[in-house]
């Protein structure tokens, strides 16, 4: 990839905006936003959102191409957790690893946060799931009808990465 990743800013917002509408119409059942509820919101809306939640972006010759977004539960008890969320690549700029230093960025973001990554991929988006596979993301579960998109039902696969080098055998403690 020849472009560079960064974290967005307030600045960023109508490019951020037009982005994720674009990812939200082309692939609407991929994400559990719709279309209409982010479209609804106003360039203040998403330049706050921009401040506060850590959202990466990466660009070509100046034209923001990729996001990844990184979330953090607000209950105390669920802290040690992130979250990976709206993972998008426009189209044309797919193939080049793109998508992939936007996931490293989160990952190396999230490292003196949390101690867990998480991520739910729709189990159709093959090209995701592989991705996350081969960041050192491993399944550990299948969430049934996760997404109701279109009058369908899509299936996630629960994914996390451990952070803190510690390693999970699929088993409760």
């Amino acid at each position: 990839m020849s472009g560079h990743v960064r974290r967005l800013g307030p600045e960023d917002a109508a490019a951020f905006r037009a982005l994720r509408l674009d990812g939200l119409a082309r692939h609407s059942c991929a994400f559990a936003a719709r279309h209409d509820e982010e479209a609804g919101q106003s360039r203040a809306d998403i330049a706050a959102r921009l401040e506060r939640q850590p959202v990466f972006g990466g660009f070509e010759e100046g034209a923001l191409l990729g996001v990844a977004g990184f979330a953090v539960p607000p209950l105390a008890k669920k802290r040690h957790k992130g979250l990976l969320w709206g993972v998008y690549v426009r189209e044309a700029a797919r193939g080049r690893g793109l998508g992939r230093a936007l996931v490293l960025q989160v990952i190396e973001h999230a490292r003196d946060r949390v101690v867990q990554l998480h991520a739910a991929v729709v189990t159709t988006n093959h090209a995701a799931l592989s991705l996350y596979r081969t960041l050192g993301f491993t399944n550990y579960g299948l969430e049934p009808r996760g997404l109701a998109c279109a009058g369908r039902y899509f299936d996630q696969e629960l994914m996390v990465l451990l952070l803190d080098g510690q390693r999970w055998n699929g088993s409760p403690t």
